[in-house]
């Protein structure tokens, strides 16, 4: 059953070493935080309870590896998402390296808030972890079968391609921000 979208947000992808005092130049009480890797930041200290949620699961696509994402962790970020108080209105994903995990979480909170994904599996600098990404649509009622999620995987190949034969593929700043 599909639920009601979610709020749409500023949404930072970014890798977790990357949190830092210096990043933020709106007030915290306006930032949320899904970090989705084990490494730990200390700055993660920054953000009230309420507005962190820290979800590790591997950047695996095996769904049967025992680190991979679960419906569980999938439901933990839609809870998290529906309960951000009201004045929240940028999202920083984070996963260790800000290529996969976040970008897939990105793509699907997108997807959540009524918004497309494109500007994710168009970017040639990301790889989207397409079971994270299908776990978390599925979790939340999105339509997500595997021959769609095979065909953005092979449109974010494409990208990847177009890039490197124009020499494009080498400028990853491990940062975007969607607006």
């Amino acid at each position: 059953m599909r639920q009601h979208k979610i709020k749409k947000y500023i949404i930072h992808i970014l890798a977790i070493p990357a949190i830092s005092p210096e990043v933020f130049d709106i007030p915290m009480s306006r930032c949320a935080i899904i970090a989705c890797t084990e490494r730990d930041n200390k700055f993660l200290s920054l953000f009230p309870d309420e507005q962190k949620c820290i979800v590790p699961f591997a950047d695996v696509e095996d769904p049967d590896h025992p680190m991979s994402i679960r419906g569980a962790h999938a439901r933990m970020i839609i809870r998290f998402l529906r309960h951000l108080p009201e004045e929240v209105t940028d999202l920083y994903v984070c996963c260790s390296k800000g290529g996969s995990r976040s970008p897939a979480v990105a793509a699907a909170v997108l997807r959540m808030s009524g918004r497309s994904d494109k500007v994710v599996w168009e970017n040639p600098f990301y790889v989207p972890n397409s079971l994270v990404y299908q776990v978390i649509c599925r979790e939340f009622g999105l339509f997500a079968p595997d021959w769609y999620v095979k065909r953005k995987v092979e449109l974010n190949r494409q990208c990847y391609a177009r890039a490197s034969s124009c020499g494009d593929s080498g400028k990853y700043e491990r940062w975007q921000i969607i607006e």
